[in-house]
């Protein structure tokens, strides 16, 4: 989806009227902020992913008054309304914090949260309770060496 960049609160406005329901998410910014430009990229991948979604950039240099509208006092900053009402905010240049959201916001994969079935396929009987290769894919990395070297130590104290 593109990416729309405000320039007034006016024009906010007629953009949330327009879309009264739908979630939008301003991203504000500024030109000189090393880390709103690290965390664009993201944000521009997000927009394609999320196809339900309105996406706006704010730069608070330019559009002080749609900043000062939300109180915006760090760059990024990620503002979440669902129709004109703010639901989520994410401060700095956190990818994770910012895909947390998405995915609290609007389900896994930008859609209704829920299981479904895949096309010309019968509806999915699988309740989870056995996949333990899939719910090992979910774990942190940074968990999975945590248990990596707790089990070597144990197995090098019984040795």
């Amino acid at each position: 989806m593109a990416i729309t960049h405000l320039t007034s609160v006016s024009q906010l406005n007629t953009l949330l009227s327009a879309s009264d329901k739908k979630l939008t998410v301003i991203d504000f910014h500024a030109t000189w902020c090393g880390p709103c430009h690290a965390i664009a990229p993201t944000f521009e991948e997000l927009a394609k992913l999320y196809s339900n979604v309105n996406f706006l950039k704010c730069d608070v240099d330019a559009a002080q008054d749609v900043a000062s509208a939300y109180g915006v006092t760090a760059m990024p900053t990620f503002v979440f309304l669902e129709g004109s009402k703010q639901v989520k905010t994410v401060k700095g240049a956190d990818i994770r914090a910012l895909q947390d959201a998405f995915r609290e916001l609007t389900g896994p994969f930008g859609t209704l949260a829920g299981r479904g079935r895949p096309l010309g396929g019968s509806p999915s009987t699988d309740d989870g309770a056995g996949n333990g290769r899939a719910k090992w894919a979910n774990v942190d990395s940074q968990f999975k060496i945590l248990l990596a070297l707790v089990a070597a130590y144990v197995f090098f104290w019984l040795m």
